[in-house]
């Protein structure tokens, strides 16, 4: 009876310990913000879809790209003949919009709805557009790559960060 209650509080002792102590592998305080953006950069990849009218992943999609933080917003999808688009007006502000850049997120949406060539924000005193071939321009390659190379919007999604 003895040698089992002294085994149980061995037990006992080495589990606390080992969740008391950090693995080595852990990320340092340090280094919040790449794993926020390794978060972001896996939403993205597991919600791309190849249509506009996936209307539940290009609702994630705008979530994940970085749209929620502008305020509250509703969304229109224009789906039936090219250009296809995804207009998002922005009803309530959580800031001034022109104060928001909006760059990021239109390209992250851009590049991970493959058939998506047009991404328009309205709001109270701004109007905002950014098309796939602005988006390419700025890159320096295609902006469809960053839903068909994990890497690629993994590197984007942290230089947004930077």
């Amino acid at each position: 009876m003895v040698r089992n209650v002294f085994a149980s509080l061995a037990v006992g002792v080495l589990a606390l310990a080992a969740c008391t102590s950090s693995p080595a592998d852990a990320p340092s305080p340090g280094a919040s913000g790449s794993v926020a953006a390794n978060v972001r950069a896996q939403a993205l990849w597991a919600d791309r879809t190849a249509y506009v009218g996936d209307n539940s992943r290009v609702l994630a999609l705008v979530e994940d790209a970085g749209f929620g933080p502008v305020g509250s917003y509703s969304l229109s999808l224009w789906t039936t003949r090219p250009p296809y688009a995804v207009t998002i007006t922005v009803t309530d502000p959580a800031k001034p919009l022109d104060a928001t850049d909006l760059t990021g997120p239109a390209t992250l949406l851009l590049g991970t709805v493959t058939n998506l060539d047009a991404v328009h924000v309205t709001g109270p005193g701004r109007e905002f557009s950014l098309t796939a071939r602005e988006a390419t321009a700025a890159l320096g390659h295609d902006v469809k790559m960053l839903g068909t190379d994990r890497t690629a919007l993994a590197d984007y999604v942290r230089s947004l960060g930077d």
